[in-house]
């Protein structure tokens, strides 16, 4: 794990690398073809002459009474005379016996198919070496019909390479200056498009390191828009790094506030009971001593409670949780306290499944609160009742029989700390508050109704829901 997070393969690099590779196989790939493209436009410029050549060579060849003859044009060589570093040779055979020339000319190729006719109006060329020396040779092949049965006459011209291969690396020389010219122009101009392309990236984290530890307001840069989802993402983090501690400021001061006061206590119950001689005095005096110390406990556990969601909040993934387990978990867990105040639970799970996605330690906390204060409220001998439904919404309901909550009061008993006016149980006025962070965490409100035929109803609502994980 260490190794990945160590390795940070280097961006820049791997778009300049890729794009060289591409470049450069095109860059191979134009280069073939130009050497084809160069060499295929020697040999048919030069193939011209020789063509004109062994056409003349071909006319030149007659047969009187002394046999064949052959009288050397010399306007065909004249012809090839346009190459005058170039060597010519020739070989003239009559019905496949050597007439004249260079005997030991190579053999041409067979012929193809298409090639199989008597009387050649074009002649055949072909690539050999002969004396050392790489030649192109036509060969052409004519019928004499002057006699019976025709005589067939077999003209090869071979000229060495020497003019072509010049021709050729004039054509392509000043191609691969070109293309490799503009390989590295395109090199340098990618070099530079991918340094000004991820520039926005350096503009922004030079902005976050040149930023004070309290410095939380939003990033604004002139980025360009393809950065834009990075850089709201930045300021999203930073807004809920904000969020986080003007609320972590909040609950601090809150908390130490409320800390002070049971702490006072405390001492001012321990001091009295400490100087009281009275016995019955000192004994109200411990009994509000180990109230207080409940209260702080709870109060402190709260505030524990709730740093620990916080930090969930933001930490840990949602799965699917299905509710009517976790209710019936829960209601199994508070069971036995329940009963020890002389109030029963009774749980009636929803028709079908309640699948939703949510952190299940979340979930657990807000029913443990919303359920331990019902049962708080709760008159002895009574009944708090859980009940999951699928309709009309998905819901949690909470009811007991207590004396219930005023209107004006019910948005108030979600503040922190906030213990109402007719607050009959101890407790550190967190509870509810927590509750409601948790609702919202997962998308689900929790209101609060009249019961009947008294108490105080909770809902919890959830937005979203299915039958299945």
């Amino acid at each position: 794990m260490s190794a990945v997070v160590n390795h940070h393969p280097h961006l820049r690099r791997r778009l300049l690398l890729l794009s060289a590779v591409v470049l450069i196989g095109l860059s191979l790939l134009a280069m073939g073809l130009m050497v084809s493209y160069s060499k295929k436009t020697a040999d048919r410029s030069y193939d011209l002459m020789l063509n004109s050549a062994i056409l003349q060579l071909a006319n030149a060849v007659r047969h009187d009474e002394q046999g064949f003859v052959v009288d050397m044009p010399v306007s065909a060589f004249a012809t090839l005379a346009q190459a005058p570093q170039d060597r010519v040779f020739y070989r003239i055979s009559v019905n496949g016996s050597f007439l004249t020339g260079y005997h030991s000319l190579p053999t041409a190729p067979a012929r193809t198919h298409s090639q199989q006719q008597l009387t050649q109006q074009q002649p055949d060329f072909f690539d050999a070496h002969f004396s050392g020396e790489p030649v192109r040779v036509a060969r052409l092949t004519r019928l004499n019909t002057e006699r019976q049965p025709f005589d067939e006459i077999q003209i090869e011209l071979a000229q060495t390479r020497l003019a072509r291969e010049q021709l050729k690396d004039e054509i392509l020389y000043p191609a691969l200056e070109l293309i490799l010219g503009l390989l590295f122009s395109a090199l340098l101009l990618l070099w530079l498009g991918i340094y000004y392309a991820l520039r926005p990236f350096t503009l922004i984290a030079r902005a976050l390191a040149r930023r004070r530890p309290r410095d939380l307001t939003p990033l604004l840069l002139p980025v360009p828009k393809e950065t834009l989802p990075l850089l709201h993402t930045i300021n999203h983090f930073i807004a809920r790094q904000q969020q986080m501690l003007e609320r972590m400021e909040s609950t601090t001061s809150v908390a130490a506030h409320q800390l002070r006061t049971p702490l006072a206590s405390l001492r001012a119950l321990s001091e009295n009971a400490r100087d009281e001689v009275e016995p019955a005095k000192r004994q109200r005096l411990l009994a509000g001593l180990i109230e207080q110390c409940d209260l702080l406990s709870l109060t402190v556990n709260h505030l524990l409670n709730q740093a620990m969601l916080d930090h969930r909040f933001h930490s840990q993934e949602l799965l699917p949780l299905e509710l009517n387990a976790i209710a019936k978990k829960v209601c199994l867990a508070l069971a036995v306290p329940a009963l020890q105040r002389q109030v029963e639970l009774s749980f009636e799970p929803a028709t079908s499944p309640l699948w939703i996605q949510g952190d299940e330690i979340a979930i657990t906390q807000m029913l443990n609160n919303l359920i331990d204060n019902a049962v708080a409220h709760a008159p002895a001998h009574t009944r708090v009742e859980i009940v999951l439904r699928t309709s009309p919404a998905p819901a949690i309901l909470i009811r007991d029989l207590g004396s219930g909550i005023p209107p004006e009061e019910r948005e108030k008993v979600f503040a922190r700390f906030y213990r109402g006016s007719q607050h009959r149980y101890l407790g550190s006025g967190l509870g509810m508050a927590i509750a409601r962070d948790v609702a919202e965490h997962h998308g689900a409100g929790i209101h609060l109704h009249d019961n009947e035929p008294s108490g105080l109803e909770v809902e919890i609502r959830f937005n979203t829901y299915r039958s299945t994980p």
